[in-house]
């Protein structure tokens, strides 16, 4: 797939899903977001009309910032391979700190969790969806402590170099980790009720690994095309596996008849009720914030970083507090998620907001341009922020102070240690390598 799938298009896995979910948020009737969701609608043609624009500029960026880009001819390779233009040394050492780096978060947590009394049968309990262990374990044991355990999320680095790595280098030394970090994070997952923590390695795994792959069977890359299909129905089986034990057992199976209506409805419910308290948030804001509050938000709760911020912006008319707070009196705190297309609104008003998409766009273009040259930029962190594109309805996940950890090594390992060779010392090595194994072979 030297192309890649026509999805791993930035504008494809952010309009595509953005649209019909926005489409559907408008269509559906305020009775409908009262009875099933308990909240009012605010979702009206402004709203739709500001994501579909916000939609219209990031397409317009990624095409900018993708500019031209020659496709070499069906079955060529290009004159220099990708994996001699990466230093693998490098990429190994920073492999292993990154795993390093997520093993001491998950020993520090389950060391808070151990401390707070956690016990096997509240474990149990919550495996099988008993009585509100869930909650009882992510709001009473499985408490984080700020800068120790957010470095689980060093296994998002993790995975996104382990998968070049593997491809270029060999599995052999890479799989256990590899294995160890997914079964982390689905330990995570149905313990601490974290679906994100899972989807967040799956997605760039997945990502990476098509496109790297070298060879597909016809049957495989038709598979490969048809992916966004198969994934929304995928999606629909892990959520509704999730909410069975996450709130079905524990809750509605008393209030409702059919279990597959209601996690249909939920899965609805997360979208719609996302784009529509991002509404709220924007209707509800006499003037924008004028401060990067929801778009640079790792900075207000990286330790040192807040303190700088805070003192630069004192005082925000609107806080993650008073968001909760307006859910509360307006909304469902229940269905909690902002949605990614009104924030930068928010924070820097329309106009503001649009020229935020259109830079997040022309980023967006250019890493998607590098990661179809398989250059280390592209390899390394288009994959890591693809989650961000096909969740963008319902988080901003890119400014998060989860994805902040794993992302700012990744720069710093691409801008300063991956650094690529000229392609006349690659040409020079590959040559080299050649007339080596020329010289090594024997006469017939």
């Amino acid at each position: 797939m030297r192309n890649g799938a026509w999805w791993f298009h930035p504008a494809v896995a952010l309009g595509c899903p953005a649209i019909l979910i926005a489409i559907a948020a408008y269509a559906t009737p305020p009775e409908t977001y009262g009875f099933y969701w308990k909240t009012g609608k605010f979702f009206g043609p402004q709203a739709l009309l500001s994501v579909l624009a916000c939609i219209a500029v990031f397409v317009f960026g990624t095409l900018v910032g993708q500019g031209h880009r020659r496709t070499p001819a069906t079955g060529s390779e290009p004159a220099d391979p990708w994996q001699a233009r990466i230093p693998w040394d490098l990429v190994r050492k920073m492999f292993r700190l990154s795993f390093f780096l997520c093993l001491i978060g998950y020993t520090a947590w389950a060391a808070v969790a151990v401390k707070n009394g956690i016990s096997l049968r509240l474990l149990l309990d919550a495996v099988t969806g008993q009585g509100g262990a869930v909650y009882a374990l992510r709001e009473e044991y499985l408490t984080t402590v700020p800068g120790v355990t957010t470095m689980t999320q060093f296994g998002i680095a993790c995975l996104v170099l382990a998968v070049p790595l593997g491809v270029a280098t060999g599995w052999k030394k890479v799989r256990w980790q590899v294995a160890t970090v997914l079964f982390l994070a689905l330990v995570r997952a149905v313990l601490h009720s974290e679906r994100l923590a899972l989807i967040e390695l799956v997605v760039p795994l997945l990502i990476s690994y098509l496109m790297l792959r070298p060879k597909w069977r016809p049957f495989q890359q038709r598979l490969i095309k048809l992916a966004p299909v198969l994934g929304g129905g995928l999606l629909f089986l892990v959520f509704s596996a999730f909410e069975y034990s996450r709130s079905w057992l524990g809750f509605y199976a008393a209030h409702e008849s059919s279990f597959w209506r209601f996690a249909a409805l939920r899965l609805v419910g997360y979208y719609s009720t996302a784009l529509n308290n991002g509404a709220l948030v924007v209707q509800s804001l006499a003037s924008p914030l004028n401060a990067p509050y929801f778009t640079f938000s790792f900075a207000w709760k990286f330790p040192l970083v807040k303190d700088f911020v805070t003192s630069i912006f004192p005082v925000i008319p609107l806080s993650e507090a008073g968001y909760l707070d307006l859910l509360g009196s307006a909304a469902n705190p229940e269905f909690n998620n902002p949605s990614g297309f009104f924030l930068p609104i928010a924070d820097f008003g329309f106009t503001g907001g649009l020229l935020y998409w259109a830079l997040c766009g022309l980023i967006c273009g250019y890493l998607y341009r590098q990661f179809l040259n398989r250059s280390a930029v592209g390899l390394f962190l288009y994959p890591a922020i693809f989650t961000s594109l096909v969740e963008a309805s319902r988080i901003l996940y890119w400014s998060d102070g989860r994805f902040f950890p794993p992302m700012f090594l990744l720069v710093i390992s691409v801008l300063f240690l991956f650094r690529e060779p000229s392609r006349r010392h690659v040409v020079a090595a590959i040559s080299s390598t050649k007339i080596i194994g020329r010289s090594q072979e024997s006469p017939v």
